[in-house]
């Protein structure tokens, strides 16, 4: 059930919304290189917090970033999808490993993906297909707490997996609003958010949090970071509408040629083999099961286009972690192997969750990226 006013139809909405969404665009555009009117706490550098739940907790820019998804999941319309989604985010636990938790399980679905084509050279045995897992009633971590990527790439800090899908989403409202702004016509918002809401979902667990203050690494199966297929095998085997789960599906390409369907078709028959689901049966694929179901729905091109947030995100948090070095270095006195080990990734995982990589990077490129990053650390004393 929509929130909105009975008199406000979903049309005004969107117009509405395109207007709301430019007024705010012109806003953030005056507002300063970064966040200066975040409430950052000043710790000293010998009571940095290590734990990554408290560091993520202590973030007012990751702590706004969950209030904001969990307000967009209570924004979408089927109630029965709503709950569903909020399950995901209250529960990382990958509940389709109760099916693989010996290892008779596991070769099985290794060799099966093998069959399939869809391991990667990398992946050399099935003791490297899955990432730890303590047990199944035990989250590996919470939804908030999580980093957006590994720790080489976008939003690499506790809670960056929060701010980096607020940002999708956000993103994938603003093509919604567009297209009924601009086209005059309005396509399924549910599948479209609830797709961006849950692309990701995976990687509580798949970049668990190292002692070191670094994160896991990743392997990749048929093509494609592992997440990304074992975030659509959880969707499957909890159960989630056919057309959620190939939108989500879309996240990493878009179906537009054959090449590029042929992927995603890849990786829905590779989260099938997890899931030990049929593809077909479950709607996921054509009848021949080379195919997406046809005609193509648009929420899946929608989740793609919005999952592009890592185009201007993963440049931004490699470059800023060069600049937080060069400052760790001369301003902290880190040396060689402390800015390689827990000291500096200390350092970094605070001073990101507070500000994120993106108003590190947009400091720097406003002014001497040495000093811009100086003063934004200076909440660290030493």
């Amino acid at each position: 059930m929509s929130n909105s006013s009975p008199d406000l139809s979903r049309r005004n909405f969107f117009k509405v919304s395109a207007a709301a969404i430019a007024a705010v665009g012109v806003a953030n555009f005056l507002k300063p290189s970064y966040a200066a009117e975040l409430n950052v706490k000043t710790v000293a550098l010998s009571n940095l917090p290590k734990d990554p739940v408290e560091v993520a907790k202590s973030s007012e820019l990751v702590q706004k970033a969950w209030d904001y998804l969990l307000g967009e999941i209570n924004s979408l319309h089927d109630l029965a999808l709503r709950e569903k989604v909020l399950s995901f985010y209250q529960n990382t636990v990958p509940t389709f490993m109760e099916q693989h938790q010996g290892k008779a399980s596991v070769s099985k679905v290794y060799q099966k993906l093998l069959q399939e084509n869809l391991v990667d050279p990398a992946l050399t045995d099935e003791a490297h297909l899955f990432p730890p897992l303590k047990d199944l009633n035990t989250n590996p971590q919470p939804f908030f707490s999580a980093p957006g990527s590994g720790y080489g790439s976008h939003h690499a800090y506790p809670g960056g997996l929060a701010t980096h899908t607020a940002v999708n989403v956000e993103i994938t409202k603003s093509i919604l609003a567009t297209y009924s702004h601009i086209m005059d016509y309005e396509y399924g918002y549910d599948m479209a958010v609830a797709g961006q809401l849950l692309h990701d979902l995976a990687k509580p667990w798949v970049f668990q949090w190292n002692k070191d203050g670094s994160c896991l690494k990743e392997y990749t199966i048929a093509g494609t970071g592992a997440h990304h297929i074992f975030s659509i095998a959880e969707a499957i085997y909890r159960g989630m509408p056919a057309d959620e789960v190939v939108a989500q599906a879309c996240a990493h390409n878009h179906p537009g040629t054959p090449k590029d369907e042929e992927l995603v078709v890849g990786w829905i028959k590779a989260a099938s083999i997890l899931a030990l689901v049929d593809p077909v049966e479950r709607g996921l694929l054509d009848k021949d099961g080379k195919r997406l179901p046809t005609p193509h729905k648009q929420a899946g091109y929608l989740v793609h286009l919005g999952d592009h947030d890592f185009v201007l995100s993963v440049p931004a948090a490699q470059q800023s972690v060069i600049a937080l070095k060069e400052v760790a270095a001369k301003d902290y006195g880190m040396n060689d192997k402390e800015l390689e080990g827990e000291k500096f990734n200390t350092f970094r995982n605070y001073i990101a969750s507070q500000y994120s990589f993106m108003h590190i990077h947009q400091a720097m490129s406003e002014s001497d990226p040495y000093l811009a990053v100086k003063a934004i650390a200076r909440k660290v004393v030493s």
